[in-house]
């Protein structure tokens, strides 16, 4: 009796600690980016109405980690392939924003923790613009000539 009493506590206490790591395993870490974390070669397409008028592009974003983006592109307004650069900044909450030489300021996207992919929706006057970006490449396949 002693031992199946024995072998019933070990069982109930065993089940208990993986009942706790089990629960700590299921939540989250808590989320955190910073500038680094979106660095490399992403590419994207973008969908939506820029001036009133219907609008698409696409291309690939490049990220240096730092604080600066190249981007090469094609949109259906200049209908040839572009290249501009610009500026981004990211927040420990895995929001953030960029603002491009042309003074197009694309106001919180959000990151994902890892880095791999990025959205954002542009509303600005006539603008509503849209996208998913995500990265092709750690490495930065465009770069400012």
């Amino acid at each position: 009796m002693r031992k199946k009493l024995t072998a019933t506590l070990s069982i109930l206490v065993a089940g208990a600690g993986f009942a706790s790591f089990a629960a700590t395993a299921q939540q989250p870490a808590e989320a955190h980016c910073a500038l680094k974390t979106l660095k490399g070669s992403y590419a994207y397409s973008i969908q939506g109405y820029r001036g009133g008028q219907p609008y698409a592009s696409s291309g690939i974003f490049a990220f240096d980690g730092a604080g600066r983006v190249a981007i090469l592109y094609t949109s259906s307004i200049e209908r040839a392939q572009r290249f501009t650069t610009g500026t981004y900044r990211v927040e420990g909450n895995c929001s953030g924003s960029m603002t491009l030489a042309d003074a197009t300021v694309i106001n919180h996207f959000y990151l994902s923790p890892t880095g791999d992919r990025f959205s954002f929706v542009r509303v600005s006057q006539d603008d509503v613009i849209g996208t998913d970006a995500r990265r092709v490449s750690r490495k930065l396949i465009v770069k400012e000539p």
